[in-house]
């Protein structure tokens, strides 16, 4: 069976042609397949079909389509609960293998083979037809769809100009191009690539006319100027510099970071105590020469010393590096808490500016987003504790100006097939480097027995971790002789040569196996007693982080408590401190030392313990309720959750219900997400339809901050549909609210108020007071957007008494700004201004940063009508960045279209239209479609001040149209 979608819609049966004439049938079928083998919940099905509109005998008729569907061919749709499955076990399915094929030919470009990599990608745009899905009728999943595998396409294309421009085939990238440009004459990156191509082919005056054109239509159709990119090839052309096409990446030397490009500074502090690797060191520093490799792996047995080695080299290092340092330690060596490439990507592009709300899902997307970031820019990387290659390489830049350091037990030799990679093997210290690093850690009192340093140095095998745990051990016992603790150390080393081993998996040889386990037996034992019990705890925590509340939590002690014990197992330097974003200071357990005090735990400690001190923990995270705190402890969170998960624990819905309303907090929309898919799962594998249903609605939220807004109303109607089935009225009229929303924000303002009002009925018969003041508001929002002012004041001043009445701080301040908002377009602007500081008070009061964005920006506007512009353009700045630190795309847009009309009042035009360009931008992007129309109207004002007639009829028509279809005045 065979799907093809990258056109017309059709299915084929054994090589022939399956007819499809109804549309419905299409719809239905294209559905099913963008699900992708997933379930898809019967009422989203009527949803996608019929709108609004659906049918009386809605059920049958759609049991009556997939039974047609069926008798097509399309025997693998299946019944599930609540709707229906397309299996796609055996099926070929030419958008996937259009992903396919365009992976290949990554790979092939990042091996350096640009030829082979052009005729797979030539191979991949060949499977297309026309437009995806060109003849199924639009449905939010449809579009969605369709929008996606437009933009990959888009990306392929591009990707393949690149690999052409690579193989030395300039010409054939202009003629390629120019199709692609015929449909899509606004995108830059398209005109640069044929612009520099034509320059390139020897054909200047071409590439200037080219210029000319693309210039014409971006005025045209935008009102805007070229780029900066675009303007910077034609001036090297006027220039006729010989300089290197734009789409290839400079050199460590070449180019200069953009103007007001985010500088990542991520590396953790460097070790206090460095001595010896000066040959590795050396070795490392010739990778930042023209012409050396890209990427160098340090790799070598546990203890050994290459995160050590890797930070002091970076921290020394920084300064070539002007773009930023990244690093992740991606825990390799700990599977169930590893971190997946797709993790790390998505850390990677926040941390070079990409706004929250821009962040793809996808691994594929994050690599593309992260490459191009990069591009240009001269940034380290530093990798540290991978697992294997598989680990690595999504992580690796395509350019010559960044450098990737990878720390690994492992030599990950893969690489080398496809990149070229310096291996640097690290061994244990020389004698005499062991010796320096004692004596440097231990103090004066080594100098006095120096034959006692040199033996303890041979005691610890010469393995860097080992040698600092037996120096700090010594340094805070100031009075013991060093001839002593070797007495003690030897005796505990014979003993440890017999058995364990296999303890600390890695450890290459008895010798050190015997050194690791000494030296850690001795710490463990000078402890006290109730610093061994922290030590044994700390290994049942999911991962080598931690805070101080969360060893409060395994020991059931206070935090004042825990703090002291770990000043004890500091000192001994079986733990490191680490700064976190909250005040609360992390610690951190190396890899060895983790494997260690999970074996003291499990030969100490029964399992009735432990597992009581595991509840503790997972209690405490349920109960965390400062959302920096969280974002600390994030990675632990999702350890745990994924562990339940696989164990089909309660807890895999439980943590992330308890932490839905501090997640909302985070500001890490993207790790919310991730957390209640793995609730939705874990629960309706359970078959507990109730849990399913709250992490469908917290799944849906997460979507909604994300921008992802198709996606959040399938969520919110499966939290319906499983509400509805079970009776549940609060749950349904609180579903019910959110379908409304999602509606509202998509546009379909009728749909919003029908789901609104619904809700509101009941939510009052199920005696839902709480729930009744946010609904009160959403209807009134809605009301507002309609132009029924008096109606959405009614319904603003009903939603303020009720939540006085529940004492919802958070909601007061959304009814105070939405009645701000009124006043405001009545002109009682001091009025207005007045509300919106006590909602920023609320707001700030209940610790909501996205309220606080959104009350920030009203607080600027009315600045603005006020006359204080400069104050206001403070409150919009500051507005704008905190809606992209949280991943308001709703709000970003908003504030980037409000900037655009300070900037127009304060006379600076060229800002104005680049930031009434980034609102049109967000806003098509996210679908919000009365804000695109409001931007369109004053974009085109702005236009007709400055003399531009042309642009000014081009965005205020589009305006008009958009204004029309939504039923709504300008």
């Amino acid at each position: 069976m065979e799907f093809r979608v990258l056109g017309t819609l059709e299915l084929r049966l054994d090589g022939s042609p399956v007819r499809l004439t109804a549309p419905k049938q299409r719809a239905l079928l294209a559905v099913l397949l963008i699900a992708a083998g997933r379930p898809v919940p019967a009422r989203r099905l009527v949803d996608e079909l019929w709108g609004g509109s659906p049918p009386r005998s809605v059920d049958s008729t759609l049991h009556s389509l997939v039974s047609r569907l069926r008798a097509k061919g399309v025997s693998a749709i299946t019944k599930e609960p609540g709707g229906y499955r397309l299996g796609l076990e055996g099926a070929a399915v030419d958008a996937h293998a259009f992903e396919r094929l365009a992976g290949r030919a990554r790979e092939s470009a990042e091996s350096g083979t640009p030829g082979e990599a052009a005729r797979h990608y030539r191979e991949a745009l060949d499977l297309w037809r026309a437009a995806a899905l060109v003849d199924v009728p639009d449905s939010p999943a449809v579009a969605a769809e369709r929008a996606r595998l437009e933009a990959l396409r888009l990306a392929v294309w591009e990707e393949y100009a690149d690999a052409l421009a690579e193989a030395g085939r300039p010409a054939e990238v202009a003629a390629r191009l120019g199709e692609v440009l015929a449909e899509h004459p606004l995108r830059e990156s398209l005109w640069t690539r044929v612009i520099v191509a034509l320059d390139r082919s020897g054909r200047p005056d071409e590439a200037l006319a080219a210029y000319d054109r693309a210039r014409r239509v971006l005025a045209e159709e935008l009102g805007l100027d070229p780029g900066p990119e675009l303007r910077h090839v034609h001036e090297r052309i006027l220039r006729r510099g010989e300089e290197r096409p734009a789409a290839a990446a400079p050199g460590l030397g070449d180019g200069e970071r953009p103007a007001g490009a985010v500088v990542p500074r991520q590396l953790p502090p460097a070790p206090a105590c460095f001595t010896g690797r000066a040959t590795t060191f050396r070795e490392l520093t010739a990778l930042t020469e023209p012409g050396a490799p890209r990427v160098a792996v340090v790799s070598g047995m546990p203890g050994v010393g290459k995160s050590a080695l890797a930070l002091h080299w970076a921290h020394r290092m920084a300064g070539r590096f002007p773009d930023g340092q990244l690093y992740a330690d991606l825990r390799g060596h700990r599977p169930r808490e590893a971190v997946t490439p797709r993790e790390a990507l998505d850390r990677f592009v926040r941390a070079l500016g990409l706004p929250a709300g821009q962040v793809p899902a996808g691994q594929d997307e994050l690599a593309a987003a992260y490459r191009t970031l990069l591009a240009g820019r001269r940034v380290l990387v530093v990798l540290d504790d991978a697992a294997g290659p598989a680990q690595v390489e999504p992580l690796l830049p395509a350019g010559e100006g960044c450098l990737v350091l990878v720390t690994s037990r492992g030599r990950l030799s893969g690489l080398a097939l496809r990149h070229a990679v310096r291996a640097v093997g690290l061994d244990v210290l020389s004698e005499p480097e062991a010796v320096a690093l004692l004596t440097e850690v231990i103090g004066p009192r080594a100098r006095a027995e120096p034959g006692a340093v040199a033996e303890l140095a041979r005691q610890c095998g010469r393995l860097p971790l080992a040698l600092r745990i037996a120096a700090a051990h010594l340094a805070g016992n100031a009075h013991r002789r060093i001839s002593v603790y070797l007495d003690d150390l030897a005796e505990r080393g014979r003993l440890a040569a017999l058995r364990l081993r296999d303890a600390f998996g890695g450890v290459d040889d008895d010798a050190s196996a015997a050194a690791v386990q000494a030296t850690f037996d001795l710490s463990y034992r000078a402890l006290g007693a109730a610093e061994r019990t922290a030590f044994r705890r700390l290994g049942l925590a999911p991962g080598g982080g931690f805070t101080a509340g969360a060893l409060a939590a395994l020991l059931g002690v206070p935090p004042a408590e825990a703090r002291a014990r770990l000043d004890a197992l500091l000192a001994a330097s079986l733990v490191q401190a680490r700064p976190g974003r909250a005040r609360a200071e992390r610690y951190h357990l190396h890899d060895l030392l983790l494997d260690y005090a999970r074996h003291r735990a499990e030969a100490e400690d029964a399992a009735p313990v432990r597992e009581r001190a595991v509840d503790r923990l997972l209690s405490w995270y349920a109960t965390i309720g400062d959302p920096l705190a969280l974002h600390d402890d994030l990675d632990n969170v999702l350890a745990v959750t994924r562990r339940a998960a696989e164990d089909g624990a309660e807890a895999a819905w439980r943590l992330p219900a308890a932490l839905a309303r501090t997640l909302a907090l985070a500001h890490s929309p993207a790790r919310a997400a991730e957390l209640h898919a793995l609730a939705v799962t874990a629960a309706g594998r359970a078959g507990r339809p109730r849990e399913a249903a709250t992490a469908h609605n917290h799944l849906g939220e997460a979507y909604e901050r994300l921008g992802r807004y198709p996606e959040a109303l399938a969520e919110h109607s499966a939290a319906l549909e499983l509400h509805r089935r079970l009776g549940d009225r609060r749950g349904t009229g609180a579903a019910l609210r959110s379908v409304g929303t999602v509606h509202w924000l998509l546009g379909r303002y009728d749909d919003a108020l029908a789901h609104l009002y619904e809700a509101r009925d009941v939510m009052e018969s199920a005696g839902d007071e709480g729930a009744l003041g946010r609904t009160y508001n959403l209807i009134g929002i809605v009301l507002r957007t309609l132009g029924r002012m008096d109606e959405a004041v009614s319904w603003y001043e009903r939603a303020l008494a009720a939540h006085r009445l529940a004492g919802d701080r958070d909601g007061e301040a959304n009814a105070l700004n939405n009645l701000g908002v009124i006043h405001a377009e009545r002109g009682r602007h001091a009025v207005a201004l007045g509300l919106y500081r006590r909602a920023l008070a609320l707001r700030r009061a209940a610790g909501s940063r996205r309220g606080e964005a959104r009350a920030l920006n009203n607080i600027g506007l009315m600045e603005i009508h006020l006359g204080r512009r400069d104050r206001a353009l403070g409150h919009l700045r500051r507005a704008l960045a905190a809606h992209r630190e949280t991943g308001d795309r709703r709000g970003e847009g908003q504030v980037a279209h409000d900037l655009g009309g300070l900037y127009h009042l304060l006379g600076r035009e060229e800002e104005a239209l680049a930031h009434y360009a980034e609102a049109l931008r967000v806003r098509s992007e996210i679908g919000d479609r009365r804000g695109l129309a409001e931007t369109h109207r004053d974009l085109g004002e702005l236009h007709a001040r400055r003399g531009d007639d042309v642009a000014a009829r081009h965005h205020g028509g589009a305006a008009g149209r958009i204004f029309t279809e939504l039923g709504v005045t300008a």
